[in-house]
């Protein structure tokens, strides 16, 4: 379009404002705030509209962050009132089980682990100052855990089953059979010394013999979960699973004091039913 043509448009524009101009002054006052109030209701409406979905949108997001982080809150209640629950779960299944048995038992806590590929030893927050001693027997209610390795005044090394020097006599609670429980490789668990025809089956209960002085007899070790005769050996190969579960606890008992009698068999404990 043309300067000229452009001009001319715009002369008639401002002619047809005038007008309009003209006209509305001409009329009525009452016209005129009627045809005024019109023109604000179409021209600034959208904005109006635009701005109430803006306040709608706002008090939306507000409400919606309000929820989320009480939705937040409570989870975070709903986890610590599960932990607490577990806890209390176990704390009470440990004071049952000292509560059940005659032997002197300090509890304690595990406070670290060896970290590596065998779970062979723990850390416990119990030492000499309660009584602990190198040697002491170290159970679950669950089952044999391992000994005491060395003491500190406030904490202790606990050698757990599967530490490949621990060697502790045992006995088939059904057969009465007696082996060697011991762990080869710091992963699995074997009843040894047990000659080829002798009654041991899946699913018997391995117990301490209470030979050697350090285990009282009748603590749980485990079950037995596999049998075999190797072709020209003289000892059944006897795989036992751990009753106590050596890379999951979290407070151990120890034996501090073992009574005299219990070291003839009047005295047992033997854990939990599988």
């Amino acid at each position: 379009m043309s300067r000229r043509a452009e001009g001319f448009k715009g002369f008639w524009v401002w002619i047809l404002v005038l007008f309009i101009s003209l006209v509305l002054h001409g009329l009525p006052e009452t016209y005129q705030s009627k045809i005024a109030s019109l023109g604000r209701t179409v021209f600034f409406s959208p904005f109006l509209w635009i701005d109430s979905q803006y306040d709608i949108l706002r008090d939306n997001l507000a409400k919606l962050i309000r929820t989320e982080r009480e939705l937040a809150r409570a989870k975070l209640e709903i986890q610590s009132l599960t932990e607490a629950k577990i806890e209390n779960q176990r704390l009470r299944r440990l004071l049952e089980f000292k509560e059940s048995t005659d032997y002197d038992l300090v509890l304690a806590e595990v406070v670290g682990r060896k970290v590596g590929r065998f779970p062979s030893t723990v850390v416990i927050d119990r030492g000499s100052a309660d009584g602990i001693a190198r040697g002491m027997p170290v159970i679950t209610p669950d089952g044999v855990v391992g000994k005491i390795k060395s003491a500190g005044v406030n904490s202790s090394v606990v050698q757990i089953l599967l530490d490949p020097s621990i060697r502790i006599s045992a006995i088939d609670q059904r057969s009465r059979v007696n082996g060697i429980v011991r762990s080869p490789d710091g992963v699995h668990l074997f009843m040894e010394q047990v000659p080829v025809g002798e009654d041991v089956a899946p699913g018997d209960r391995i117990v301490t013999s209470g030979y050697g002085g350090v285990f009282p007899p009748g603590l749980l070790i485990g079950y037995v979960s596999e049998v075999s005769e190797p072709e020209g050996s003289m000892f059944k190969k006897i795989e036992v699973q751990p009753a106590a579960k050596l890379n999951r606890f979290e407070e151990v008992f120890v034996l501090v004091e073992i009574p005299q009698d219990s070291i003839f068999g009047k005295k047992t404990i033997t854990g939990g039913s599988r």
